[in-house]
């Protein structure tokens, strides 16, 4: 049996959901039971049910974390360097919490109340993108069409939801933070074509590559 070896400052609520989230990230949710959890904090069974109801309401309650995380709409602007830090800042918190898109589709049909939350999310997620990209379009950075817009959205989408599915089946180690960087830049390689500007579709890949681009992230 392994003992939590954190920080025992913590409330045991708090020490829960954060080896939890350990857990989850590195064995897969599926592989996790509260006896698990339980065993890795040095716990009796019965003092995590005192906090949380079962594993369900462990789930629930990191879903609710990753919402309020991520849940920051920032005021609309068309400057590119806003639109790539509002993406990082979705990747990176989505990074955080990476067991629920390793198999989005299986965790999203066990819990349906966390299903609909995520869908709920996503949705103003794309509000926000195709509000950014048409702004975008408006002011002459980026060229194309309402459907050429539509297309990228469902492309960025795409590369969000499932970069993480994509890395996991190449062997690629998910706690790596470079795979946010990575999926950033094939964000960026999906827009560059519809750039008008080269000179700052260049200082925006190289402000990537440099991971420069995040000075001041979405608070």
């Amino acid at each position: 049996m392994k003992t939590y070896t954190g920080d025992f400052t913590l409330k045991t609520a708090e020490k829960i959901l954060l080896i939890s989230l350990d857990l989850f990230n590195s064995q897969g949710e599926r592989n996790i039971t509260s006896v698990d959890i339980a065993n890795e904090l040095g716990i009796s069974p019965g003092n995590l049910y005192y906090h949380y109801k079962g594993k369900d309401e462990i789930i629930n309650t990191l879903v609710d974390r990753y919402v309020k995380n991520i849940d920051v709409i920032p005021q609309l602007s068309d400057d590119n360097d806003d639109f790539y830090k509002y993406l990082f800042h979705c990747l990176e918190t989505m990074h955080v919490f990476r067991f629920l898109f390793q198999n989005i589709a299986e965790i999203s049909a066990q819990y349906p109340a966390i299903n609909s939350k995520l869908q709920r999310l996503a949705t103003f997620q794309r509000q926000y993108l195709r509000r950014s990209l048409s702004a975008q379009q408006h002011d002459g950075t980026l060229k194309g069409t309402s459907a050429d817009i539509d297309l990228l959205l469902d492309i960025i989408s795409l590369i969000l939801f499932q970069s993480l599915n994509y890395y996991q089946m190449n062997g690629v180690p998910l706690s790596n933070l470079d795979i946010v960087y990575r999926t950033l830049m094939t964000i960026y390689f999906s827009l560059q074509p519809y750039y008008q500007d080269d000179a700052e579709a260049v200082n925006i890949k190289q402000a990537i590559l440099n991971k420069t681009l995040i000075k001041n992230k979405i608070n």
